[in-house]
């Protein structure tokens, strides 16, 4: 009885964390690349779109994606590549940030799984969105799933510099 309530716990806390293998083995390092491209691309259309949503006048950068490790250390168990960007300024008021992220969110294909306050999550194509706004500026992801990779193929992925994903708001 104790141990099946050990494996639970693991279980438990390996979803708590969005990674873990991919339930058929290994991921071919190969398939970082794809994943990688993937995820840049939806990231630079999503953003664009919410961008145009929210009428923005400003970015924190031109937006910037990189691997990151899934799992704690220090024994990860993959990796996933993150593109991120911040909202600094727009003309659409931070009261409505909510309403137009969920329609530009939607009409890029993502479900919306949530949306409560000032957060909004959603998915596709096995890509997560998460996008959290305030009165200052909003924070735009696009996460992948975790690749189950080995741990020199970790090491090798999140040593790479980040990708300049190019987002600018419209002239």
């Amino acid at each position: 009885m104790r141990r099946s309530r050990i494996v639970v716990g693991v279980v438990m806390m390996a979803s708590l964390f969005g990674c873990g293998g991919g339930g058929g083995g290994a991921d071919d390092p190969a398939d970082a690349e794809r994943v990688a491209a993937q995820t840049r691309s939806a990231a630079q259309e999503t953003f664009d779109a919410i961008g145009r949503g929210v009428e923005v006048l400003g970015y924190t950068s031109t937006g910037a994606g990189r691997w990151v490790i899934c799992g704690m250390e220090p024994s990860p168990n993959g990796a996933q590549y993150v593109a991120e960007i911040a909202v600094t300024q727009s003309n659409v008021p931070p009261s409505q940030y909510g309403d137009v992220v969920r329609e530009q969110a939607e009409a890029q294909g993502w479900t919306v799984e949530q949306a409560a306050g000032d957060t909004l999550e959603g998915r596709k194509d096995g890509l997560r969105l998460r996008a959290q706004y305030g009165s200052a500026a909003m924070n735009l992801s696009v996460r992948s799933r975790c690749l189950d990779v080995p741990k020199d193929e970790i090491r090798r992925l999140t040593d790479l510099p980040k990708d300049e994903l190019g987002v600018e708001p419209p002239a």
